[in-house]
């Protein structure tokens, strides 16, 4: 079946689902569960990052992870039983050798701090491809080299590709999801995260990290009510109970927000798991994740798709161009022979500029489609994604 003819006509995911189905799914809640213990040497991480430089986060009382932050602010946090960590961008890791990239982790100022760790921002850059690939060596070469950091990791672009989802597993502490989203209608972009995350084990120590207020770029607008916020916490409880907790990507927050999203850490493990205070759609949306689903049924977005990347340089690609796009199956069964293909819309030419075929979706798993570009993209994850798997269905999605 054809993304398109499901989804892509409209934003609104809940225009897949006829009213019974909605009505269905709504009848089952998660059980509680309790949160992990121990991530960092913490029961519960809150973590507040990329503070507003006019807000003093000395104002927080939930706060139990931090960054970025001068090397020896930990002097003060320590006694608050808060992590610091010192932030580093992945530009100069992912565009040295392995070794350097290693070197520079584990060398960081960390102020003395006898408890170090960093905060890399970010990793998840081709799907599984040869960034990917260096990006997980950096990590496993790293712990090795000082056992005692503790590596966090921002992880973005979508849901988490087994190649990084196995060095998170064996080396990393903590993982962020930006989940960075306004209105409900793109509350997938956190249900298919999150879903990710407990496919692959991670969810005991990942938080979905949510963006607060308006982002730097023209149309990233975050959760800008205190109402907006409230309710993406409490989705965040209905679909992640077992996560350690909550992170916010503060740079846009105002005062009212950031103390609407301290008190809300405040009473996290309060918080219904059971979709109670969230409206019918979203509680359908939580259950399109869990229930079970007896044919194959991939999960795919435009958005999740990236050129295969150059493991020396990010910035450049690997000849000869491949796409590689991440599928989702939920059902409880393989999905053989997908045929996918990228074109460019109506508007923009309405050719094909990439297909191929993926061999096997495993049921309740993920595969990655290598997709040999044969002509020129015109646009830039708007392309018209299209999906066929014999036998199954095809939810797609637009972030």
């Amino acid at each position: 079946m054809n993304c398109e003819m499901l989804l892509f006509k409209n934003r609104h995911w809940s225009f897949l689902l006829p009213a019974a189905a909605v009505a269905a799914l709504t009848s089952q809640v998660p059980a509680r569960a309790d949160p992990p213990k121990q991530v960092l040497g913490l029961e519960r991480v809150f973590a507040f990052t990329y503070i507003p430089r006019d807000y003093d986060p000395k104002q927080l009382r939930a706060v139990t992870f931090i960054e970025p932050t001068a090397p020896k602010d930990w002097q003060y946090w320590a006694p608050r039983k808060v992590i610091v960590a010192a932030g580093h961008t992945w530009f100069d890791l992912l565009r040295n050798p392995v070794d350097k990239g290693v070197d520079i982790l584990t060398q960081l100022d960390y102020g003395g701090n006898p408890r170090p760790a960093v905060s890399i921002d970010e990793f998840g850059f081709d799907f599984g491809g040869q960034t990917d690939e260096k990006s997980a060596a950096i990590l496993r070469a790293a712990k090795r080299k000082r056992p005692g950091l503790a590596l966090s990791v921002w992880e973005m672009r979508g849901p988490i590709p087994k190649v990084l989802a196995d060095a998170y597993r064996d080396v990393v502490d903590l993982v962020l999801l930006e989940c960075y989203v306004g209105e409900k209608k793109d509350y997938w972009w956190i249900a298919t995260q999150v879903h990710a995350a407990r496919m692959h084990g991670l969810l005991p120590k990942t938080i979905v990290a949510l963006g607060l207020g308006k982002g730097g770029n023209p149309g990233e607008d975050w959760a800008r009510s205190k109402e907006e916020l409230q309710q993406q916490v409490q989705f965040v409880r209905l679909i992640a109970p077992e996560s350690p907790g909550v992170g916010f990507f503060a740079a846009g927050a105002t005062p009212a927000l950031m103390a609407e999203a301290d008190g809300l850490c405040g009473r996290f493990f309060d918080l219904p798991t059971d979709g109670s205070k969230l409206p019918p759609d979203l509680v359908a949306l939580a259950k399109l994740f869990s229930a079970p689903h007896e044919k194959p049924t991939l999960v795919c977005s435009p958005a999740w798709v990236e050129p295969n990347r150059s493991a020396a340089d990010p910035g450049k690609l690997v000849e000869p161009t491949t796409m590689r796009a991440y599928l989702m199956n939920l059902g409880d069964h393989d999905a053989a022979n997908v045929q996918v293909r990228l074109r460019n819309p109506k508007d923009k030419g309405g050719d094909v500029f990439a297909a191929g075929k993926v061999p096997l979706v495993p049921k309740r798993g993920e595969a990655i489609a290598v997709l040999p570009v044969t002509a020129k993209w015109n646009v830039w994850k708007t392309w018209d994604m299209e999906v066929e798997a014999a036998g199954g269905e095809v939810l797609g999605f637009k972030h």
